[in-house]
C-alpha cells in the first residue's frame, strides 16, 4: 500500500509523525489550509512532524546559553527539508506531481513586512499547521500550535503536495492539549491571547485555540526587537526593548521604526531570509530569542509548570557596552 509506505519514509527518516490528508477536507477552512492555491494541481498533501529535541530547553530558558537552539533550529528545519525532499523524490519517482514546502520564512505577497508599511497579519502561502490537523498529524494546543503525541508542541512540521489521490489518514480525536494556557503566561509579547477562543473547521471538525493578537506582534517579538515582559522581571534572548502598542492596528507603524532604525541592526537578525525563506537563511543569521510557546509545551502539566517558572526567575538580556549579551536580574 502506497500510503503505507510513504508515511513509513518520513518515521524512517527522523520524522516523530506522519499522515495524508485530502484537499476536500479542508473545504471550509480558512484559505490558508487551500493547497491549490500554492499548486493548483495538488489534491492531496503528506504531513509530518519533526522533533527539536529537549536536553537544550533549561539551558535556553534558564538563560544559561541559546547557542545549542540556535544550532537545533537550523538544523531542525533543514532537516524537515531534507526528509520533504525524499517523499517528493519518492513520489516523482511513481509518476506523480510533487511539491516540497518550504517550511518557514516564506509570505504572501499580500502579507509581507517587507512592504514599505506592512500589513497587520502576515501569513504564509500555504499553514502547514492547518494541513497537519487534517492528515491526522496531530491537534492543536491553545497556542494554536499542532502538538504530537510524545512530544507535544515541540515540533517543526514539514508537507508535500502531490497530485495523486491517496487514502487520507482521520483527524485525531484526541485532544493533548489539557488547557493549561502556559504558552500564553511565557508569550512576552502577549501575542497568545489568555481567555478569548477562535475556530477553525477541517474535516467537517471544530478545532478551537486562542484568537492570536496582530501577527505582527509576534514577528516584531521574535525577529528580536523586544523580548521584555509586561512585568518587567523577566526576558526572551532579545534585548529589544521597545514597547509594543496595545492596540494591534499601531503595528505595521512601530514595526517601520523598529526595522528602519539603524540602532536595531543587531536585534533584526533573526528576520533575514533568503528566497528559500528558513532553507537560505545561514546558522549565523539564525538568531532565535523566543520559541517559547513552542518550548515551554514539551511535557506533562508539571514539566511545563517547571519551565515556566525557570523562565520567569531567569533574567534580563542585555547588552553591555562591548556589545556583548548579559543576564541580569531584575533587582539589579
Amino acid at each position: 500500500m502506497i500510503e503505507k509506505r510513504i508515511k513509513s519514509i518520513a518515521l524512517e527518516e527522523g520524522a516523530v509523525s506522519a499522515g495524508i490528508a485530502l484537499h476536500d477536507v479542508f473545504s471550509e477552512a480558512p484559505s490558508s489550509a487551500d493547497m491549490r492555491s500554492l499548486k493548483p494541481w495538488a489534491n492531496s498533501v503528506v504531513s509530518f512532524a519533526v522533533p527539536l529535541g529537549k536536553e537544550w530547553i533549561e539551558d535556553f530558558l534558564g538563560k544559561k546559553t541559546r547557542l545549542e537552539f540556535k544550532k537545533r533550529v537550523y538544523y531542525t528545519y533543514h532537516e524537515v527539508y531534507r526528509i520533504g525532499h525524499v517523499i517528493e523524490k519518492y513520489l516523482k519517482d511513481l509518476g506523480y506531481r510533487a511539491y516540497n514546502v518550504i517550511p518557514n520564512g516564506i509570505y504572501r505577497s499580500d502579507h509581507t513586512f517587507e512592504k514599505p508599511v506592512p500589513d497587520s497579519d502576515i501569513k504564509p502561502p500555504l499553514s502547514l499547521r492547518y494541513l497537519a490537523v487534517g492528515a491526522g498529524v496531530g491537534s492543536f494546543g491553545w497556542s494554536g500550535n499542532v502538538m504530537v503525541p510524545g512530544e507535544m508542541s515541540n515540533v517543526y512540521l514539514g508537507g508535500i503536495l502531490t497530485d495523486a489521490g491517496f487514502t487520507p489518514d482521520e483527524i485525531m480525536e484526541e485532544t493533548l492539549c489539557d488547557d493549561c494556557r502556559i504558552c500564553a503566561q511565557v508569550c512576552p509579547a502577549e501575542f497568545i491571547n489568555k481567555r478569548e477562543k477562535t475556530s477553525v473547521i477541517i474535516g467537517g471538525k471544530r478545532h478551537v485555540y486562542n484568537k492570536k493578537r496582530g501577527d505582527l506582534r509576534c514577528v516584531i517579538s521574535c525577529g528580536g526587537y523586544t523580548g521584555l515582559s509586561k512585568n518587567g522581571k523577566w526576558s526572551s534572548w532579545s534585548t529589544g526593548r521597545c514597547i509594543l502598542p496595545e492596540d494591534d492596528r499601531l503595528l505595521p507603524e512601530t514595526y517601520v521604526q523598529l526595522r528602519d532604525d539603524p540602532a536595531n541592526a543587531m536585534a533584526s537578525r533573526n528576520l533575514t531570509f533568503g528566497t528559500w525563506g528558513v532553507i537560505d537563511r545561514s546558522l549565523e543569521n539564525t538568531n532565535p530569542t523566543c520559541n517559547h510557546c513552542i518550548t515551554v509545551c514539551s511535557g506533562p502539566l508539571e514539566r511545563r509548570k517547571y519551565l515556566r517558572d525557570l523562565l520567569f526567575a531567569s533574567g534580563i538580556v542585555q547588552q553591555n557596552e562591548n556589545g556583548k549579551e548579559i543576564v541580569v536580574k531584575p533587582d539589579k
